[in-house]
């Protein structure tokens, strides 16, 4: 099985984050559109991602008091984009997520897919506006192709412990 989780974040306004991260859009963590970080831009330090990424903090916290957030990042998925396979793997195990802030109607779901013992493992989630989506940074995983007209907003990280 894949150990995962989903929890519901309330008291986020989604739509002012959408605002505040598409207006950042240019500021691309690779400039390359063959790299699985030319969806990534930087977040921006404002009053709504500093609100969601406190209530982040407070599930991981929960989890254990050693970890700590290491990076976060925004997503911006055009149509006819998706995520390329990839981990988040380090020197250190740790815990990623991700987070929707918009999420239209095939958009592109977010799908965990790795080999164990010789075996297929494969996980398809539709996410929803609000989902935070908790896995280990050791898990290979993508997203489907946005075949909305609309564009798909989400923000994710990676949290290790600092032990």
């Amino acid at each position: 099985s894949i150990s995962y989780d989903i929890i519901d974040i309330d008291g986020v306004d989604n739509e002012i984050l959408s605002k505040e991260i598409l207006s950042n859009k240019d500021k691309r963590l690779d400039s390359n559109p063959l790299q699985s970080r030319y969806e990534d831009t930087e977040l921006l330090k404002t009053k709504s991602s500093e609100k969601l990424m406190s209530k982040i903090d407070d599930v991981i916290l929960k989890i254990d008091t050693h970890f700590y957030n290491h990076d976060i990042w925004a997503h911006i998925i055009e149509p006819k984009q998706s995520t390329m396979y990839h981990d988040h793997k380090t020197e250190k195990d740790g815990l990623s997520f991700v987070y929707y802030v918009t999420y239209p109607k095939d958009s592109g779901n977010l799908i965990f897919d790795f080999d164990v013992l010789g075996k297929r493992v494969y996980k398809s989630i539709e996410p929803k506006v609000g989902q935070l989506i908790l896995f280990p940074t050791t898990i290979p995983h993508y997203t489907t192709r946005n075949v909305s007209d609309e564009i798909r907003i989400s923000i994710s990280g990676n949290y290790f412990l600092n032990i």
